[in-house]
């Protein structure tokens, strides 16, 4: 049986990622959307895990791996991130694994 990812350390969570994105890759290849979208799943979850919380800042703006989502974070509830889309007041959650840094160029 395959350890919790919260008892994994991050050499475990980084071959586990590499697994479920095979895997994933397979399922998709096969036609398996249901199980890709599972595999998916797991994967940002445990991406999630092997993210360093003080990466995160809370306030600035983030983009939302595979979604159109700009994304400001407001607080931490585990391996989750809660905040609001741009232009929504209706409070969201994503695994921290999905965020991904937003960087504006700057003018001179």
């Amino acid at each position: 049986m395959t350890k919790p990812l919260r008892e994994m350390n991050r050499a475990e969570l980084l071959e586990e990622m590499e697994r479920l994105k095979r895997a994933g890759e397979l399922a998709y290849r096969e036609g398996n959307l249901s199980e890709y979208g599972v595999l998916e799943s797991r994967y940002f979850l445990t991406r999630s895990y092997a993210t360093d919380p003080k990466d995160i800042e809370l306030g600035s703006t983030y983009g939302i791996e595979n979604e159109a989502v700009l994304f400001v974070p407001k607080r931490f509830n585990g391996v989750f991130v809660y905040g609001f889309a741009l232009g929504s007041s209706e409070e969201v959650g994503y695994p921290m694994g999905k965020l991904v840094p937003i960087t504006f160029p700057r003018t001179p």
